[in-house]
């Protein structure tokens, strides 16, 4: 849906574009010369399996210095093509046929797509009453509930589309409820260098052996196109998960996996100038809304805001982005692409320009005013 909509909207002459999520920086130059020397060099034959000895070093190392996590680069670690493939391996590997998948609805759609693909029912829980975060009292509730037939439980923080991260004291609860159940987490982290409010903590410093760790170098080294992803767990169950990797893709592009190690080796002060940059985005845009009168959850981390369709608007948020594109030059998602059913809730990215921020506010007065003549007018 945000493709469609995405190239749909950009049809209209003029729109200001706030629906694909992804860095609006350039890679930085280093890390594209990376690139240029290990083509130089004939990097250009199959790499294995796995990925590059060096890459696999760099992501252990970054790891370990980031976020305290300790994972064996030659039995732990399988670099994917993107994050996404990451997401793919786990789900192809461990869910089966008339399997449970919980997933905290909003959620960024392809965990749903590769349940149903594999042949698994979609658990989704509504978390919009409670921060839209998962509590670990729902969470024990709903793996009492399904009991053996839940073989994964999906959590994603910084999350797609909310913003919305979980505390160091959230995610040990969470931990805590789910060490008794015999159930693989998956930890979508590729936001967690967008992290604004203190230190991003991986589930996984708590539940090494059952969490599947999925990063990437797509957010925060402003890498998206070099599909570039990592999975990291325990190393029987990654021992088998890369048999799913090597059938699927068998290995990621040489020289893309260069650039990735250069930019986990030299990239931080790149990585550090961009979280610098969309705060100040972020505060702007929300002071903006809270100005023009839209309700949203406070964002946290990545680079969205999830804003309430206004109580004005007599329809869901497909509608109302409908009318906010072509009336007002505004393009955003509706949170139609996020959960089951319909949506009182949009998507707005902030990774763009200052300019264009500043446009879309202008367009959002506009357009809030005018809808209010009309009820004057009514």
């Amino acid at each position: 849906m945000i493709r469609r909509i995405n190239n749909r909207f950009s049809q209209i002459p003029n729109i200001v574009n706030l629906t694909i999520g992804e860095p609006d920086f350039p890679t930085p130059d280093h890390i594209k010369l990376a690139a240029v020397r290990s083509i130089l060099n004939n990097h250009t034959h199959y790499a294995p399996n796995r990925g590059t000895a060096d890459l696999l070093a760099a992501i252990s190392s970054y790891l370990a210095s980031r976020f305290g996590l300790d994972y064996d680069p030659n039995t732990q670690i399988v670099v994917t093509n993107g994050a996404s493939e990451a997401i793919s391996t786990v789900f192809n590997g461990i869910v089966g046929n008339g399997d449970r998948v919980l997933i905290a609805e909003p959620a960024f759609s392809l965990y749903k797509t590769l349940t149903v693909l594999n042949g698994a029912v979609p658990v989704t829980i509504d978390v919009s009453k409670t921060n839209f975060k998962l509590t670990p009292k729902v969470l024990k509730a709903s793996l009492e509930k399904y009991g053996q037939h839940l073989k994964l439980v999906v959590l994603n923080y910084p999350n797609n589309p909310t913003g919305v991260t979980y505390s160091e004291n959230e995610v040990r609860e969470l931990a805590n409820v789910l060490r008794h159940y015999p159930v693989a987490v998956l930890s979508d982290e590729v936001y967690s260098e967008l992290a604004y409010s203190g230190e991003h903590v991986s589930i996984a410093r708590y539940l090494p052996e059952q969490t599947l760790l999925v990063n990437s170098v797509s957010k925060s080294y402003a890498m998206t196109g070099w599909r570039i992803g990592y999975l990291c767990g325990d190393p029987g169950i990654i021992r088998q998960l890369a048999k799913v990797h090597q059938a699927a893709v068998a290995t990621v592009g040489t020289p893309n996996m260069d650039a990735a190690t250069e930019a986990f080796l030299f990239g931080a002060p790149d990585s550090r100038h961009m979280k610098a940059v969309y705060p100040k985005r972020r505060d702007f845009l929300t002071r903006a809304l809270t100005e023009i009168g839209f309700d949203f959850v406070p964002p946290q981390g990545a680079f969205y805001v999830y804003v309430h369709v206004p109580k004005f608007f007599k329809g869901n948020a497909m509608a109302f982005v409908e009318e906010l594109a072509t009336k007002a030059g505004v393009a955003v998602v509706p949170g139609e692409a996020f959960m089951t059913g319909h949506s009182n809730y949009f998507r707005m990215s902030y990774a763009t320009s200052m300019a264009n921020l500043d446009l879309t506010v202008s367009r959002l007065q506009a357009f809030v005013s005018h809808q209010f003549v009309e009820i004057e007018r009514e």
